[in-house]
């Protein structure tokens, strides 16, 4: 084709052809790349501010990361869609841009004095002595990856937005007649009289005609299901694995070193105590004390007061301490007391206690890490490309068995699994990891098919074949015989106790006690201690226990257990006294007030909702997960 329009480039015809397509990528094509210089990726606008896609997918990323520690598992985009996490973690976006134009609007601001406060009162900075570590500060902050003017800037927007959301809800507040009505009813406990007819108790129910026990079978038909099976075949290929098939040469591994050379040198590290106090008089006091003789032990606790001594910085960095610290400590020698040094947090008098000199790890003590990591990043490269490879492949009609051989997928045959992993007779059947995330792609495909490419969480790859579905069938009467028997004459005993506790519910609601009642029958009667609304309490269902609060004085009520049903009378009603249960109520009053403030923010942002219009543009949400 190419060769004929070659030879019919100067034809008029083909003139015009080409015209044509020229106009028509003009419009549709090189024009868009011309004219949109930029996408516009925005999910949703509040007020005047705009929530980008790649702001919410970060929200939705970490949840998912949350969500993963929690359950485990491969936990996805897809799965976190299905449970309205994007929606959520849209919402909450839109929330916290709302709460942030209503306090731009009111120019609300906190002061530095305010922001130092609260980062010097967080218990997470302080040392075992209680005091506020600067050393220790610097850490944290270097480990989240934060510098100090990143973490005060979102101090304070913390405590602004903090601020305006306290102001909302410190109307929240329960009444004291709410309060103590609800609790009255909460704490109230009750006493009754109970009797188990377990199931055990009924030894005869006759055996079934081969005709019951087929009219059993045909109406409990799901009890006797087989699951469906699936046989299927799974091709994979993890990171580590291929990670091994790469070799890098001497010479990757020498550059790599030397690029990364900054990793492998230790700073000069220094084990340090200082005494830290707020008044120049004092650190003026001790630093003479010092002078005179006097060891930096007793100082820290006879003039500095400090009640547990020095305060022990532990081996650190120059880098690790304030600025102002840090120079003048890291250039001491061993031992070494240093001046009263003015810091943000007070005055520092430091103590050199010991001093590790710099190093550098040899290539030749690392180079088998480094060969390892340049292998393990030259897989997670080819990673992409050979998924992509893959899935083009079997696109193209190509075999499962010819691409596995291509690319060096470990094959694996999976016979007859349900969708638990278990083989007919109840038995583990042996899956590749991740089994779950393979099982719920085999039952998730149909029979004959292949499944697209997934990626694991660790970086590798499957693919899954579905060879052969077994549906589930009703397993037949002859198959399952002592099956539908043992269920046929459970039904029984169950309807002979539920007609006999019906008798004794009769009796007792015809006036007898229950006690009577069953000495009569030969019962044994048990007296419950106090029960509460919640909990299993007195080893009763719950179900039945719900019921005894709903009873007046002598009536009964029954439920069913696993080993039988009880007949339950009420006997007693302990009232509750919110005046002697003060810590109790003052609990229930803070629960309630938390509920009424969380209502009154959540009208506050309906509120804002309408001073700052919120558009959200479901379809870029959508692309964008």
């Amino acid at each position: 084709m190419l060769q004929l329009i070659r030879s019919k480039a100067a034809s008029l015809v083909v003139k015009i052809l080409f015209a044509l397509l020229i106009v028509t990528f003009g419009i549709w094509g090189i024009g868009d790349v011309l004219l949109k210089t930029t996408t516009d990726t925005t999910v949703a606008t509040v007020g005047g501010s705009k929530i980008s896609a790649q702001q919410l997918d970060q929200e939705v990323r970490a949840e998912i990361t949350r969500l993963r520690g929690v359950f485990g598992g491969n936990f996805d985009v897809e799965q976190a869609k299905q449970l309205g996490i994007v929606d959520q973690q849209l919402d909450a976006l839109v929330n916290d841009t709302l709460i942030n134009l209503e306090v731009d609007r009111l120019k609300l601001a906190v002061g530095d004095q305010g922001v130092r406060d609260y980062i010097t009162a967080n218990q997470m900075f302080k040392n075992p002595a209680g005091q506020f570590d600067p050393g220790r500060y610097q850490a944290i902050l270097a480990q989240n990856r934060l510098t100090p003017q990143q973490y005060e800037a979102r101090v304070h927007a913390d405590l602004v937005r903090g601020a305006l959301v306290d102001a909302v809800g410190a109307g929240g507040v329960a009444p004291k007649p709410l309060v103590d009505a609800l609790y009255r009813i909460r704490a109230e406990k009750r006493v009754a009289d109970t009797v188990l007819i377990p199931f055990s108790s009924v030894t005869d129910v006759g055996e079934p005609t081969e005709a019951e026990l087929a009219d059993f079978h045909d109406k409990h038909q799901d009890q006797f299901r087989a699951p469906e099976l699936r046989s299927f075949t799974v091709g994979y290929l993890t990171l580590d694995d291929l990670a091994k098939t790469i070799k890098p040469t001497a010479e990757e591994v020498s550059a790599e070193y030397q690029k990364r050379i900054e990793e492998f040198k230790t700073p000069e590290r220094r084990h340090l105590e200082q005494i830290l106090v707020s008044d120049q008089a004092v650190a003026d006091q001790a630093e003479a004390a010092l002078k005179g003789g006097r060891s930096f032990a007793t100082v820290a606790k006879d003039v500095a007061k400090l009640p547990t001594g020095p305060i022990d910085l532990g081996t650190i960095a120059q880098s690790d301490l304030p600025e102002e610290v840090g120079g003048t400590a890291f250039k001491l020698s061993q031992d070494g007391i240093s001046d009263p040094i003015k810091s943000p947090f007070g005055w520092h008098i430091v103590h050199v206690l010991s001093i590790e000199p710099p190093k550098t790890e040899t290539f030749d003590s690392v180079k088998t890490q480094i060969a390892n990591q340049l292998a393990r990043d030259q897989a997670e490269d080819q990673m992409s490309r050979l998924s992509n490879k893959v899935d083009d492949a079997l696109a193209g009609g190509a075999d499962l068995q010819k691409v596995a051989s291509d690319v060096g997928l470990t094959l694996v045959k999976v016979t007859g699994t349900d969708q638990a992993g278990h083989s007919v007779d109840g038995k583990p059947v042996t899956i590749p990891q991740p089994a779950s995330d393979i099982l719920a792609t085999a039952f998730s495909t149909d029979q004959g098919q292949t499944s697209g490419v997934t990626d694991t969480q660790d970086g590798g790859l499957y693919v899954v074949h579905v060879d052969q579905v077994t549906p589930t069938t009703v397993r037949p009467l002859g198959d399952v015989r002592d099956q539908v028997l043992k269920a046929w004459l459970q039904e029984k005993r169950v309807e002979a106790v539920a007609k006999r506790a019906k008798e004794i519910l009769d009796a007792v609601s015809g006036g007898l006690a229950l006690k009577d009642v069953a000495a009569q029958q030969k019962l044994t009667v048990t007296t419950t201690p106090q029960l509460q609304h919640t909990g299993q309490d007195g080893g009763l269902p719950q179900s039945l226990v719900a019921k005894i609060f709903d009873l007046k004085p002598r009536q009964a009520a029954s439920g069913e257990a696993a080993d039988g049903v009880y007949v339950a009378q009420l006997t007693g009603v302990i009232a509750a006294d919110p005046a002697s249960s003060q810590p109790q109520v003052q609990q229930l009053q803070r629960q309630l007030n938390g509920a009424m403030q969380a209502d009154l923010l959540t009208e506050f942002e309906r509120g804002l909702r309408q001073r700052f219009p919120v558009s959200i543009n479901q379809a870029k949400v959508d692309s964008a997960f």
